[in-house]
């Protein structure tokens, strides 16, 4: 019993440990503030209109778009060191795709996809049972000494 406590602690704190430095990891990369994400929705004006960028004027190295509820927007991944301008602020108009966006002043970010909000749930389970099942083994094991 002294041999099965002893791996399901060691394997509950790799896996924690594990799960841990992912997360952290995903928060603080190195790049993490180098690049950033805006939103841009479509623009509404008069099109074409009078004075419009590149996405490669702007300093946007990536485009990703999200459709929903009758509506359709961007994120677009910026590099800090090649932004000319705080986006945010000023809210240029760019084309990409034969249609011209805005950027948003404003922070938009989309739920988590469900295949996403899934996995979150299943590894919490499995580390939250895991500790249980840990909890257990160590109570049994008190008991008989």
């Amino acid at each position: 019993m002294k041999t099965v406590m002893k791996v399901a602690l060691i394997l509950m704190a790799i896996l924690t440990v594990t799960y841990t430095g992912v997360v952290v990891h995903a928060n603080t990369t190195a790049n993490s503030q180098r690049y950033v994400l805006y939103a841009a929705f479509e623009y509404e004006g008069d099109t074409p209109p009078t004075e419009w960028y590149t996405p490669e004027q702007l300093g946007i190295y990536g485009v990703i778009e999200y459709e929903g509820n009758g509506s359709h927007w961007l994120h677009i991944a910026v590099d800090r060191e090649k932004e000319p301008f705080p986006l945010q602020e000023k809210q240029p108009i760019f084309l990409n795709k034969d249609k011209y966006y805005q950027v948003s002043p404003l922070w938009v970010t989309p739920g988590l996809p469900e295949s996403v909000k899934q996995w979150q749930i299943s590894i919490g389970g499995v580390l939250g049972a895991g500790w249980v099942f840990t909890a257990i083994l160590f109570l049994k094991w008190r008991k008989k000494e």
